[in-house]
């Protein structure tokens, strides 16, 4: 500190009060008393056989003992080292030191030991020994703050090196001097190849120059700098920092050096953006559920009256073939809902068997009207490939996404896309690196001229949230979707890449066993009819009429309501009149699982089928749970609603 002298001017005084000594025999004079007394280091005086005969003022001081508490080494070794072991240690040291300065006639080195004071305090000190004639000078030097600073300064140290955050130093002009290791963890820089030079190795491009303008000024100034930045690492690869730049002055206030601390955001970002992705597939997926369950309610009337119609006309007249389309835009539109609500992931997946063809031809079109016509889209389709068992909106998905990224590849500098479809034979043993089983596959090939892919991300291509694209062309789910669509139904992925041109993605999809493949040949099955009772509850008029012609036709007995709260309250006045309650789910004031809860209560046996266009509040586990025998999405075809009623009726599964 200062104004108190330093290490290296106590010693000097030492030296030199060492060398008054030299060749005293009896004594001290006048002018040595007086040295001793006030030099600012402890001063013992020894005779041969360890008494001590004197304590300067300055060793009283440091450590609270007088002659009156320690008369001989003996007794000053017991009181500054009471702690057995250390004492033995430590005397056995000393005393092999004063052993060779006895013989050489040299002052002993100094020896850094740990000294326990009158009151209970510690010091570290550092005891050294001049030999005289019959007078012995031991000094004690007290190094507890320049200890307790180097602990303080390596605690410091161990903290920076081990810290995950980035430290860097560097001198007023800005040359780095020092670099913790999360900075060649993080940037891939040594600290060999980086101290000596500027930051600017770091630059990425991202930040131009009235950024770092205005950087510098800020610390010049004497003031902190706090921001964020892109930078880039050695091997390419952008990262970004928050940092805080900060100078540190000399006692003259001037700026000796300057010390960032950064922490890399990149992963943290990620994660945010993640986040808002999250949540903006669930805005998009509530929203996706209120469409879906409105829209549905229009197909409903459209698609069950057009059915009913072809029923009246004759099969080949222009009246049935007017009705057909009109039922097979409905159908169109109730599959468009629910490649919607698959999109939100809110749609439950049926497998059904699927002809890859069919899908392929709808996707062509949709993608078609997208893609620049200077883009060529060349096709080779197996029209024969036998059908698979899958859901056809993920099938859907699976082309979507292949050709939107094939699109993307070569949209920069032109280019075509090529689409083929084929069956083919797998022998596991003879390509034992593909997870399929030997057996018959459906391969459906989408290739591009594009950029390619570099080989060394192949390998992370299907990772969620992976992506090369730039901001705002691609979410990183797109193929992530299409290797979990894929792997669940029991299929394979390859992927071929060469730089520069292009890309290819087989997907291998298990074929349907020929005895499923001819089922679809097979006539329809008469609709199955009854005589039952049925009451039938809907806000919407158009529903209700609808499906009390249904089911009239079919033979049964109907009861309508449009009020769910009239409906109860007929119910509750003759319980036993129906056998099979039919009610929509989304209701003002009472709710289709809230009647249906009422409804049990009153007759446990009853028999209900509820029907909704989309709600996240029910699905089929969760009616099952409280009684409910069957559920419906609309819009309900006739066919299936006619199998549900009997199977409700019955019993039956």
């Amino acid at each position: 500190m200062a104004g108190k002298p330093t290490y290296q001017a106590l010693e000097k005084r030492v030296q030199e009060l060492e060398h008054l000594m030299a060749g005293k025999e009896n004594g001290f004079h006048l002018q040595e008393d007086t040295i001793i007394e006030h030099l600012p280091v402890g001063i013992g005086i020894l005779d041969s056989q360890g008494k001590i005969l004197r304590l300067n003022q300055q060793f009283k001081k440091m450590f609270g003992y007088t002659e009156n508490d320690i008369s001989t080494v003996e007794d000053w070794a017991v009181k500054a080292y009471p702690d057995k072991d250390y004492r033995e240690k430590t005397i056995a040291v000393w005393d092999r030191y004063l052993r060779k300065a006895f013989e050489t006639g040299l002052n002993t080195p100094p020896m850094d030991v740990e000294i326990t004071c009158k009151n209970k305090t510690t010091k570290n000190v550092l005891i050294s020994l001049q030999p005289g004639n019959n007078q012995h000078l031991t000094t004690f030097v007290d190094i507890t703050g320049r200890k307790q600073a180097e602990a303080q300064a390596a605690r410091l140290m161990s903290a920076v090196e081990q810290a995950a955050e980035i430290f860097v130093i560097t001198d007023p002009d800005g040359i780095i001097q020092y670099v913790n290791p999360a900075f060649e963890r993080i940037t891939g820089y040594t600290q060999k190849e980086v101290i000596g030079s500027n930051p600017r190795i770091l630059k990425s491009g991202r930040q131009d120059t009235a950024f770092y303008h205005r950087l510098w000024q800020t610390i010049l100034s004497g003031k902190p700098w706090q921001g964020r930045m892109t930078n880039k690492k050695k091997n390419g690869i952008l990262y970004i920092e928050e940092m805080v730049i900060s100078p540190v002055f000399n006692p003259a206030g001037k700026i000796m050096n300057f010390v960032a601390v950064k922490r890399d955001l990149t992963q943290t970002i990620k994660m945010e953006e993640k986040l808002h992705q999250s949540q903006k597939m669930e805005s998009i997926g509530s929203l996706a559920g209120g469409i879906a369950h409105d829209f549905n309610n229009l197909l409903f009337p459209i698609v069950g009256l057009s059915e009913m119609m072809m029923d009246d006309f004759l099969p080949g007249s222009p009246e049935y073939h007017n009705a057909q389309e009109i039922f097979n835009a409905g159908t169109r539109g109730r599959e468009l809902v629910q490649q919607i609500l698959s999109f939100s992931r809110q749609s439950e997946h049926q497998r059904i068997p699927v002809h890859i063809q069919k899908v392929l031809k709808e996707v062509l079109k949709l993608c078609r009207a997208t893609i620049p016509a200077d883009i060529t889209i060349t096709k080779d389709i197996q029209t024969d490939c036998g059908p698979v068992m899958a859901d056809p909106t993920q099938i859907h998905q699976i082309a979507m996404n292949l050709i939107t990224n094939a699109f993307h590849a070569v949209e920069p500098a032109g280019g075509s896309i090529s689409i083929q479809l084929k069956e083919t034979a797998f022998n596991q043993k003879e390509e034992p690196t593909m997870q399929l089983a030997s057996g018959r596959y459906a391969v459906l090939s989408v290739s591009d001229t594009g950029t390619g892919i570099a080989p060394g991300i192949m390998d992370k291509i299907f990772d969620p949230y992976f992506t090369t694209k730039e901001k705002g062309r691609g979410t990183g789910l797109g193929l992530a979707t299409v290797y979990g669509i894929v792997k669940a139904h029991g299929g394979d992925i390859r992927v071929y890449s060469d730089m520069g041109k292009g890309t290819t993605f087989h997907i291998f999809l298990p074929l349907l066993e020929k005895a499923q493949n001819n089922a679809s040949d097979h006539k329809t099955p008469p609709l199955p009819t009854g005589t039952e009772h049925i009451l039938l509850v809907d806000d919407e008029k158009p529903i209700v009429h609808l499906e009390k012609q249904m089911l009239e036709r079919l033979g049964y007995h109907t009861t309508c309501f449009t009020s769910s709260r009239s409906a109860l309250a007929a119910f509750k006045t003759d319980p036993t009149r129906f056998d099979l309650v039919i009610t929509d789910m989304n209701m003002p004031h009472v709710t289709g699982m809230q009647l249906a809860k009422e409804l049990i209560a009153l007759r446990a046996d009853i028999c209900i089928i509820i029907c909704t266009g989309f709600s996240e509040r029910i699905n089929k586990e969760k009616a099952a749970a409280i009684g409910i025998k069957g559920f419906l999405m609309k819009p309900v075809i006739r066919s299936k609603l006619a199998a549900m009623v009997r199977q409700v009726l019955d019993g039956t599964e």
